[in-house]
């Protein structure tokens, strides 16, 4: 059976979306490299864009030797990447939030970017032999899972709620669904939990460096808690 405790993090990916921002990408490199070095002491890639190429494509890609750590720099927002690899025992998910933010914070100083929205996203997953018949079963009614779900290859569900916590408006995606892992492509579980601020306010919101912490923060809290109530943990 599925629950908090046999749970893994398979990656956690920390993001903020910059409207305005003085981007140079000499001044980015130079700055993220002297802060971080022993952090991102793999490839770096910085390709030639055109200047009126699309904000969203990274301008500076980051990268650690062992593969665990990845920083997209884009003119339109910044998007870390802790990744789980073979020889983690786990992630210590306050130890990634706490380097997110300081990357955060010198690249809002570096740039003096406006930072209209923010995100936390979190995947996790367990092996599991029947994991479509598996999902179905714990989230349907039996006449269901036979009657509709038998033999399901694969299986998800979504949900998706818009609600206020601590004075961040917030949208907050939950998705359960099958999947094949990529070290020997067996069948997994995969729970998704997506805290963002709205889309919408984008170009109205100036977070500050503290609301940031606050967020990653509550959002790392409130995705805790979310998951308790779908896995709550054996008895």
């Amino acid at each position: 059976m599925v629950n908090i405790d046999n749970l893994k993090i398979a990656s956690l990916q920390v993001s903020i979306f910059t409207p305005a921002v003085l981007f140079s990408k000499t001044k980015v490199l130079e700055r993220m490299i002297g802060n971080f070095a022993h952090s991102f002491d793999g490839d770096t890639v910085a390709i030639p864009i055109p200047e009126d190429a699309p904000k969203e494509i990274p301008r500076i890609t980051l990268h650690s030797a062992d593969g665990k750590l990845k920083l997209d720099i884009a003119e339109s927002r910044i998007n870390l990447f802790r990744y789980r690899k073979d020889n983690d025992v786990g992630i210590d998910t306050s130890q990634i939030l706490d380097f997110s933010f300081r990357v955060i914070e010198e690249y809002k100083d570096c740039t003096q970017s406006t930072i209209g929205r923010l995100a936390l996203v979190v995947v996790r997953f367990i092996g599991n032999e029947k994991a479509a018949s598996t999902l179905a079963r714990y989230f349907c009614r039996e006449r269901f899972t036979k009657e509709l779900f038998d033999h399901a290859h694969n299986f998800e569900i979504h949900s998706h709620k818009k609600y206020t916590l601590e004075k961040f408006n917030e949208n907050s995606w939950v998705r359960c669904q099958t999947g094949w892992s990529e070290k020997d492509n067996q069948p997994i579980i995969l729970v998704i939990q997506d805290i963002n601020t709205f889309a919408e306010e984008l170009e109205t919101s100036d977070f500050s460096l503290e609301q940031v912490k606050a967020f990653l923060q509550v959002a790392h809290r409130e995705q805790e808690q979310i998951l308790c109530q779908y896995f709550p943990k054996k008895e």
